[in-house]
């Protein structure tokens, strides 16, 4: 910042001493154009330090000031070599540097990760499209009296359309709850609404008139020394703390209104130029139409994405991805009136992990966490594809097998007390040996949904009682006795 304002005071001594006499013009666009450099720089250095949306801001903003340094590159060649075609460009290029800088404005401060997705990548293409719509409508369609300058018949819409922008950026802050987001916009608002007014001085105040090195160019060099100010002094707060208390989010309805900002300035644009260019244009809007339209389906995609997203995670349990206490319940009275109407018995298995409480003790909760999961996953694995297992308690799960009597059913649990047995899971260098206790039962009527859960559980109590790792009813069988002829292979599992 120290070395800007030296910059600045020197062209202070350069407009004092030469007053707009040769080399005065270059050396004050020169100077300007170091300035934009820096401020470019000052830009990429605060989206290093940045986090989230900030590193989008502050990107588009460099990408702003990278077209506002062409524009000066190009007035720099003008003054020693004046051409009108790179004064028209020139002159186009100041009048709308900041296009990709009003892009921010579509930054969502809860969900952007710090790089721009397809949303705001259509956005963007709006907001070229008003680009391309106020080139036509302000430098193309009128008529000027001095080339590559706007008409002054469309000074006051321009000013109109640069209040848009500002006055977006200042809702942007006062709706926002992000502490990041309001310190950003109501900075760069503040700073847009002053570069909107030295615009006004010149051209509806002492400014008109003046030549390149004038005294007025010092305004200029100053609008480039703010926001190299805001880059320099930005610093992105800590998260906040975590509080019991849901965070309150944003009013989306407000922050959903910006986003009809372009598309609105296309429309009104269009409307002057279709007067002369008709076809023109009609391709104009039409284009601005598929842009907003491909936005409007992306987001539709999302939210249905997001609507599948909330139901699955309703229906399954956090820890172990197993259907939860609901859902199973659920599925097991579906299964039962199918059952019911078809005369088939469905099975029930009421499983508990032996001993679980001293896992816990012993290896802490996060090995608690992990032997579940290694359950869960080895449930699932030894079920059919059309059995359903869920956990509805903290070490309880449930299979619900259709078309499954009561001997079926016996030989499933005992499948998997086999395959869990036989788990080698090692934690700390040391074995933790895990084992169940089932319980199985079978019914055929939906209204026996209770009475069929109550004798599942009393058989796995029965089970646990019986000296646990065992399926109960025995059927007459062993407990160790599985299907095949040998027992299962160990598995190894490291938590």
């Amino acid at each position: 910042m120290g070395v800007a304002g030296l910059i600045w005071l020197a062209h202070v001594a350069v407009v004092a001493v030469l007053q707009g006499a040769a080399p005065g013009p270059l050396l004050s666009d020169v100077i300007q154009l170091t300035l934009g450099v820096m401020l470019i720089y000052s830009m990429v250095l605060a989206s290093k330090r940045s986090e989230g949306m900030a590193i989008s801001f502050w990107n588009l903003g460099a990408a702003a000031y990278l077209l506002l340094a062409v524009a000066q590159t190009l007035s720099v060649y003008n003054d020693m070599s004046h051409t009108p075609m790179v004064s028209w460009v020139n002159n186009m290029l100041f009048s709308f540097w900041f296009v990709p800088l009003a892009m921010a404005i579509f930054l969502d401060p809860e969900h952007q990760a710090g790089k721009i997705d397809s949303v705001v990548t259509l956005d963007f293409i709006q907001g070229v499209l008003v680009w391309v719509a106020a080139y036509l409508y302000f430098f193309y369609i009128p008529k000027s009296d001095v080339a590559g300058e706007m008409s002054h018949e469309v000074w006051a819409p321009y000013f109109v359309g640069y209040s848009f922008v500002a006055a977006a950026f200042t809702l942007r802050a006062l709706i926002t709850r992000s502490h990041d987001s309001r310190v950003l916009f109501g900075r760069m608002g503040a700073f847009l609404v002053l570069s909107g007014g030295v615009d006004a001085l010149y051209y509806y105040g002492p400014g008109q008139g003046l030549k390149t090195g004038a005294w007025f160019d010092l305004f200029w060099s100053g609008l480039l020394v703010v926001p190299l100010i805001i880059a320099n002094i930005w610093k992105q707060t800590e998260a906040p703390e975590l509080t019991l208390e849901a965070p309150q989010r944003e009013k989306r309805i407000y922050r959903e209104i910006v986003f009809l900002i372009y598309p609105l300035l296309v429309l009104l644009m269009s409307l002057r130029i279709a007067r002369e260019r008709l076809g023109l244009a009609g391709l104009v809007v039409f284009s601005s139409f598929v842009c907003s339209s491909a936005r409007l389906l992306v987001t539709q995609h999302r939210l249905i994405e997001a609507k599948d997203a909330l139901r699955r995670e309703a229906s399954r349990d956090g820890l172990t991805s197993l259907w939860n206490r609901k859902a199973i319940l659920g599925i097991l009275e579906r299964e039962l009136l199918r059952g019911q109407r078809d005369r088939q018995a469905v099975g029930l298995i009421m499983i508990d992990v032996d001993h679980f409480k001293k896992i816990n003790d012993d290896r802490g909760h996060a090995a608690g966490d992990a032997v579940l999961r290694i359950i869960a996953s080895g449930i699932a694995a030894m079920v059919r594809p059309y059995d359903s297992v869920g956990r509805i308690g903290g070490e309880e799960f449930l299979i619900v097998a259709p078309n499954c009597d009561l001997g079926q059913t016996w030989e499933l649990a005992e499948r998997v007390r086999l395959y869990v047995d036989n788990c080698n899971i090692m934690a700390g260098g040391s074995t933790v040996k895990v084992s169940l206790s089932l319980g199985v039962a079978t019914g055929s009527v939906a209204a026996d949904v209770e009475k069929l859960l109550y004798v599942a559980d009393s058989a796995m109590y029965q089970a646990k009682n019986a000296g646990r790792n065992r399926v109960e009813p025995s059927l007459g069988r062993a407990a160790s006795v599985g299907q095949g002829n040998s027992p299962a292979p160990n598995r190894d599992f490291w938590i």
